[in-house]
C-alpha cells in the first residue's frame, strides 16, 4: 500500500507522480463507422440542359431508404422511385428507369454523391416522342440537405 502525503511542494509532485490507480485500464475501441445515407432530404431542384422547351421542375419530398453497411438503397422523391448502387465514398448511380407518359416514354437516369450533410445529383430525362415530335433531354440538378442524423461513412 503505497501512502501518498506530500510533505513539500517538490516532494508532492514526486509523491503524486507515483501515486495512482496502479497502471491503465483496457480501452475499447470505437465502433468502426459504416455507410449509412437513410433518412429524410430537403432537395432544391433546378433545370440544366433542356433541349424539350417548357419543362417546368418541382420541389418534391425526398426520402432514402437504407440498410447501414449495404450497397443498394432507395430513394424516393414525389412519385417516383428509383433503386440504386453507393459505394462507401457516397457516390451513388440509380438503375435506369422507364416511364410512360401518354405516347411518350421517359428514359430517367440519377447519378451523385451522398455527404455528410446531404446529397447532390443530376437527374437525366430522355424523352422518346412520337413520329415526327424529335426526342429531347433535359437534365435537373439537385441539392438536398439531410434532416436528422448526418449520413456516415466508413
Amino acid at each position: 500500500m503505497k501512502l501518498c502525503i506530500p510533505h513539500l511542494p517538490f516532494g508532492a509532485l514526486l509523491t503524486l507522480a507515483a501515486c495512482g490507480g496502479g497502471g491503465s485500464s483496457p480501452t475499447t475501441p470505437p465502433p468502426a463507422a459504416v455507410l449509412s445515407v437513410g433518412g429524410a432530404y430537403t432537395v432544391a431542384v433546378a433545370l440544366g440542359d433542356n433541349t424539350c422547351g417548357a419543362v417546368t421542375v418541382q420541389t418534391q419530398p425526398t426520402s432514402v431508404t437504407h440498410t447501414p453497411g449495404a450497397g443498394r438503397f432507395s430513394l424516393v422523391h414525389g412519385p417516383t422511385t428509383f433503386q440504386g448502387n453507393v459505394g462507401n465514398d457516397g457516390v451513388f448511380v440509380g438503375d435506369p428507369l422507364s416511364v410512360a407518359s401518354g405516347a411518350t416514354t421517359l428514359g430517367i437516369g440519377i447519378g451523385g454523391r451522398f455527404t455528410g450533410s446531404g446529397l447532390t445529383a443530376t437527374v437525366t430525362v430522355d424523352e422518346n416522342r412520337p413520329a415526327p415530335t424529335p426526342d429531347c433531354r433535359y437534365t435537373v440538378q439537385w441539392t438536398g440537405t439531410k434532416q436528422g442524423a448526418p449520413n456516415t461513412f466508413p
